[in-house]
């Protein structure tokens, strides 16, 4: 979840809720600031119990059953079905939760009640709508007709405070007279699907039209679909749709990653290329990152990433999304508890070109591999999963083939995750000494600046053992502390931002990836 829209705002007394000021989650907020993924995106107040929702998104239960209870679902939560919810315990959030307060000497936060959750969801309601309101945490009502102006998912549009009926498009009727009719023939999805694709190639106002929590919902069990021209067209339709910046997080939340992961898995291949474009181009958003990576992505991208049989485009966008997906701390760690990661990684990395690929194609993939492993030396499980992988030697042996060339961004990846994996680590010296890392880096440690220069000084003094705790700062580059989640170099921070002009990544709305 992005911070922009998460703020740490404590109970005062004048609030409805001031009755929660006496529980842990409010007692110590005026002192610590806990990390954004930890609060509520409703109440804003450290989660007690922390339950992910269909499209992904990780809210305190209290909150979400009060939203579905008076059928209001704020801006930050805005495209949840209207069904009833599914909730699911995220388990590993709350255990990081409660390790934070631990390790922080501060009480574990406490659930909050319905009554309060609904006083919190009441206060940003606008004011007929509230007035409206009954504590009823039954069902939520039934959505109303489009014509009818009320807040229903499919008709409002919350936008600024201010509530407006969303007008239906055109082709958006034309497209759910099909795919909402209970008869309609498989050739008829696939027409429709065919149709959907087209239309958005054609125009970013297209695309963002076209971008509805009610289509994105259609589209679900079209990717599931067993024929493979209805699944191929709506992955490609998918991609289009996530092209622009605005469609990013609302696809997220209408539930599309899940039927995008299972198409990864099992999907038909072109389909399955689709879906990796689809899934790096939602991962260039930040708020998409987390979701992504707790509802399965990474296992199914690792395999098409390193798959001798897949094209390059689809190994490319693979890449490119695991190497997205992994600037999310709590993904890195996923990802480095994947079994053979590490290895699968290296071999990648190692690869020479094989005969149906160009240099530039196998050079790019050996540059997606050395990115994301030196991402995974951002955080200890990362930085214990690549020593015990072998990465120390595998990388050095990089630098001195010319894999990595020197003074190439390849070898400034390969100093970030040599300087990742010496932070702190004892057993980083014996294999450094054993892998010849000194000798790999005091060229570059001697050279005229830069960050490469900087992190292959300080890894040189943790072998040493001269390491010290003042935090290498990346001047004029990042203008921040080098720290567990920003062990990137200039070279990766490009990749957040649009080029100029790349002619096989971005369509004509200068996104991140192609159009289908």
């Amino acid at each position: 979840m992005g911070t922009a829209r998460l703020r740490w705002r404590p109970f005062t007394a004048s609030s409805p809720a001031s009755s929660a000021s006496s529980s842990p989650s409010s007692s110590f907020t005026t002192t610590v600031d806990p990390p954004a993924e930890f609060l509520c995106p409703i109440s804003g107040t450290l989660m007690a119990d922390p339950v992910i929702v269909p499209p992904g998104q990780t809210i305190e239960r209290a909150c979400i059953q009060a939203c579905a209870a008076l059928a209001f679902y704020p801006p930050a939560v805005a495209g949840l079905p209207s069904s009833p919810l599914v909730l699911i315990p995220n388990v590993a959030l709350r255990s990081a939760i409660l390790n934070w307060c631990e390790r922080l000497g501060l009480p574990h936060p406490s659930p909050l009640s319905l009554d309060t959750a609904g006083d919190i969801v009441r206060r940003l309601m606008p004011p007929r709508q509230e007035q409206r309101s009954q504590v009823n945490y039954g069902p939520p009502p039934q959505p109303q007709p489009s014509s009818v102006r009320t807040r229903n998912r499919y008709s409002v549009d919350y936008t600024a405070g201010d509530d407006f009926v969303q007008e239906p498009k055109p082709l958006e009727e034309e497209i759910m007279a099909v795919l909402g009719a209970d008869g309609a023939s498989p050739a008829e999805q696939k027409a429709t699907m065919a149709s959907l694709r087209q239309a958005t190639r054609e125009s970013k106002e297209m695309r963002t039209q076209l971008c509805t929590p009610r289509l994105l919902a259609a589209l679900r069990p079209m990717l599931l679909s067993a024929d493979a021209g209805i699944q191929v067209n709506a992955a490609a339709a998918m991609v289009n749709l996530s092209l622009e910046a605005e469609n990013k997080v609302r696809i997220v939340r209408s539930g599309a990653v899940s039927p995008l992961v299972d198409v990864l898995r099992v999907g038909h291949p072109e389909a399955r290329d689709h879906a990796a474009g689809a899934i790096y181009s939602l991962a260039v958003e930040d708020e998409n990152r987390a979701a992504i990576g707790v509802l399965g992505a990474i296992p199914p991208l690792l395999e098409l990433f390193s798959s001798g049989g897949a094209g390059h485009r689809a190994r490319r966008e693979a890449g490119m999304a695991l190497y997205h997906v992994s600037l999310a701390g709590m993904n890195r760690s996923k990802i480095a508890r994947t079994p053979g990661v590490v290895r699968t990684l290296l071999a990648t990395a190692e690869a020479r070109d094989r005969g149906n690929d160009s240099d530039a194609d196998a050079a790019a993939l050996r540059k997606l591999a050395v990115m994301i492993l030196a991402n995974l030396a951002g955080c200890p499980e990362g930085r214990a999963a690549l020593m015990d992988g072998g990465a120390v030697a595998a990388i050095v042996g990089l630098m001195r083939s010319g894999s990595a060339a020197p003074g190439s961004a390849e070898e400034e990846y390969c100093i970030s995750a040599l300087y990742g994996m010496s932070r702190g680590s004892l057993r980083f010296r014996g294999l450094a000494r054993a892998a010849g890392v000194e000798a790999a880096l005091m060229p570059v440690a001697g050279s005229d600046g830069g960050v490469g220069r900087d992190m292959a000084r300080r890894t040189l003094r943790a072998m040493r053992g001269e390491d010290d705790e003042v935090a290498l700062t990346a001047s004029g580059i990042l203008g921040r502390e080098w720290d567990d989640a920003s062990v990137v170099s200039e070279g990766m921070v490009s990749l957040r931002r649009p080029p100029h002009h790349r002619s096989n990544y971005a369509g004509p709305s200068g996104s991140n990836t192609t159009q289908f």
